[in-house]
């Protein structure tokens, strides 16, 4: 208690701790964070002031009848910003998941209502299958950010999936210690270049701690050439695949592409000038996991929109895995998984 009082930005985000402990620090840290950041008044701390404060709002408001209560379990304004909100107690529950998202994620307001929205989203519809489940969005590292000057080629390399990878194993560990359960089931998800950061936490000390399932979506690959290396055993991968989603179809490397992906948009320009040759299953970061070597189970997803619209480019198949609304067949796929029911998985057929 007298850490709690004292150094609430350390204990809130010290691995291990009761996720109780942990989110009564955070409350207490976010306030001190949005007060340092509004004395700062330069566009870093703006932008990540409007993150605290709508995170400040969310964990204010009255939680809707059914609807899984929040807790924040870490938040700093390090590098691009850090957050980790979730909903229900992972402490407590059976079933608890994290969420790592990728390219282009930071301490926003985007983040704070897109990516808590995803998390919320898995957690309830997870609930409705087995209500001691938590599910939650763990940004704890510097995810790429393009364009972002010359840190933009940040994207095309692994070392902020290295990183990022030996964080979450940390975290996971954590969570693993502080479970009242003997035996948690634990999920880590990983989208675009945080499904790259999660592969490497597989491959870093033995696995990733705890972790019984894996779940793959919108991946331009993980770093290993078969679902089997990530140390769950391959029926436990699930991947998900829109047809239009252009991250999934990421020429390999070998191919060229690097010059051309990084003067537009990434990884992503490269699709848009050159899509990968037809029956070629590498991706940028290895072997596409859709794919049928790749061995994991794919589940159906809607194709989502194609990349040319009506006036304008859009990424949007990239982006709409978690929401029930516009692809419920991935929210619910995600969501069994998650509830430690993926045996019941619909799965489709491999590229």
């Amino acid at each position: 208690e007298e850490y709690l009082a004292v150094y609430p930005d350390l204990i809130g985000n010290l691995d291990g701790i009761p996720a109780l402990v942990r989110d009564a620090a955070n409350r207490d840290n976010l306030r001190l964070l949005m007060g340092e950041l509004a004395g700062r008044g330069d566009a870093d701390a703006v932008t990540k002031l409007a993150a605290l404060r709508e995170i400040d709002r969310q964990l204010r408001a009255v939680p809707k009848p059914g609807e899984p209560p929040m807790y924040l379990l870490g938040i700093g304004d390090e590098g691009n910003g850090r957050a980790i909100v979730s909903y229900g107690n992972p402490d407590t529950s059976r079933n608890v998941a994290a969420y790592v998202p990728g390219l282009n994620t930071s301490l926003d307001e985007e983040f704070a209502k897109g990516d808590l929205k995803r998390a919320r989203d898995t957690a309830a519809a997870a609930r409705e299958i087995d209500h001691s489940t938590a599910a939650m969005v763990w940004l704890g590292y510097d995810a790429p950010q393009s364009p972002d000057g010359l840190s933009s080629l940040a994207v095309a390399g692994t070392g902020r999936a290295e990183t990022g990878g030996h964080a979450f194993r940390g975290f996971m560990a954590g969570l693993e210690a502080s479970n009242d359960h003997d035996d948690p089931h634990m999920t880590a998800i990983g989208h675009s270049y945080g499904s790259r950061t999660v592969g490497a936490a597989t491959q870093q000390g033995g696995g990733i701690p705890g972790v019984d399932d894996i779940v793959l979506v919108g991946s331009p690959g993980v770093g290993v050439d078969r679902a089997e290396d990530l140390g769950v055993g391959k029926e436990h991968v699930f991947v998900g695949a829109a047809d239009n989603d252009v991250v999934t179809r990421l020429p390999s490397k070998e191919q060229g592409m690097l010059a051309a992906a990084g003067r537009v948009l990434g990884p992503a320009g490269a699709v848009m000038a050159d899509v990968a040759r037809p029956g070629d299953d590498d991706l940028w970061f290895g072997r596409d996991p859709a794919s049928e070597g790749f061995g994991a189970r794919r589940f159906a997803v809607d194709p989502g929109p194609p990349l040319i619209g009506p006036g304008r480019l859009s990424l949007d198949a990239h982006s709409q895995y978690f929401d029930p609304r516009l692809d419920s067949a991935s929210a619910g796929s995600i969501a069994l998984v998650v509830a430690g029911q993926g045996q019941r998985v619909r799965q489709e057929a491999a590229r």
